[in-house]
């Protein structure tokens, strides 16, 4: 099978498209047709790892532990393990696997894999769950979030697009703020923010108001420079471990000292934020963004737009070009 690798760091055209042996899939896993997966920020992170090098310590010091990319999935069951129970062959699914950006992909059934909800295409089903399912296990430390002030960073991006809907429709936040570039205020605002302040023309911290929650969603802000705009007890939550991984050990200072706090918002893919996501989407209450959409073989391309960071919400990577439709009476 056709599947993107890498076996060394670097910039983007360290990927390539290479002939891999398809996997078999064990007794208790799904083989699936893989029609649509995505390019995430994370996994363009991991590849120029020469310039993130502290996350080699999880993925390899000289070179990347495991060659295959890729995370997000959409596609068909076409074979099943002698003890899979949950699916059946036909079925459409999407979840979270690596080496998703490959014409095959083995997941357990008890992984993160999920129905795809009805009236998605692939390409809109791949791009639900790393933005969805990140954004559920960050915010988890500000829990709960009901009737709470919340101001998104990076609110354009995939998780941040995710956030803001997940604020507004599932965790009924009080007040979801938005923080966003210019060409993205409108997008914004249609999937729940409140407010939206467009980063190249306001600072928020300056701007005088405050929050109970402020949810870094890119991890380029700093506590220190949005600390004002929090609340008595409030909490700043950060996708990444800031400058020099201060961050961490910050989480543990302000814990036991003063009255706002910091931490870091570590991401988990669970099945059952799949099951509850899908949900959401089926009762009108989450949709995906997709930014552009790019074949298998442009890759490079595709991988440069993210890391480029003009990207809204997700980048999705055509793998096959069947369309959903007759497929839907299988589920």
């Amino acid at each position: 099978m056709r599947a993107v690798v890498h076996d060394r760091y670097g910039p983007p055209d360290v990927l390539r498209v290479d002939d891999v042996e398809r996997p078999v899939p064990g007794e208790d896993e799904v083989l699936v047709r893989v029609h649509a997966s995505t390019v995430t920020r994370g996994e363009a992170m991991g590849v120029r790892s020469v310039d993130y090098r502290f996350t080699r310590v999880f993925t390899g010091i000289r070179r990347p532990r495991k060659t295959f990319f890729g995370s997000e999935f959409a596609g068909r069951v076409e074979e099943v393990g002698a003890g899979v129970t949950e699916f059946h062959i036909g079925q459409d699914v999407f979840g979270a696997k690596g080496g998703a950006d490959a014409e095959y992909v083995a997941v357990p059934q008890s992984g993160v894999i999920e129905r795809i909800p009805h009236g998605l295409t692939y390409e809109e089903a791949a791009g639900i769950p790393d933005g969805s399912l990140l954004a559920l296990s960050c915010l988890r430390p500000a829990y709960p979030l009901q009737g709470k002030s919340v101001l998104v960073y990076g609110a354009a991006g995939s998780v941040g697009t995710a956030a803001v809907q997940l604020l507004a429709n599932h965790f009924a936040a009080s007040e979801v703020t938005a923080v966003c570039d210019t060409k993205d205020v409108e997008l914004v605002r249609s999937l729940g923010a409140r407010d939206v302040v467009d980063r190249l023309r306001e600072d928020f911290t300056t701007n005088g108001e405050s929050y109970d929650v402020i949810f870094d969603a890119v991890g380029k802000h700093s506590f220190r420079r949005c600390r004002r705009s929090l609340k008595p007890g409030g909490i700043y939550v950060s996708m990444d471990l800031g400058f020099m991984y201060h961050l961490p050990l910050l989480a543990v200072v302000t814990r036991f000292a003063g009255s706002r706090r910091a931490t870091v918002g570590f991401g988990r893919y669970r099945k059952e934020d799949l099951v509850l996501v899908k949900e959401l989407v089926e009762a009108g209450k989450y949709r995906p963004v997709i930014d552009r959409t790019y074949g298998l073989d442009e890759i490079v391309e595709a991988t440069s737009y993210v890391e480029s960071g003009r990207k809204t919400g997700n980048v999705v990577i055509r793998i096959a070009a069947t369309e959903r439709g007759a497929q839907e009476s299988a589920r």
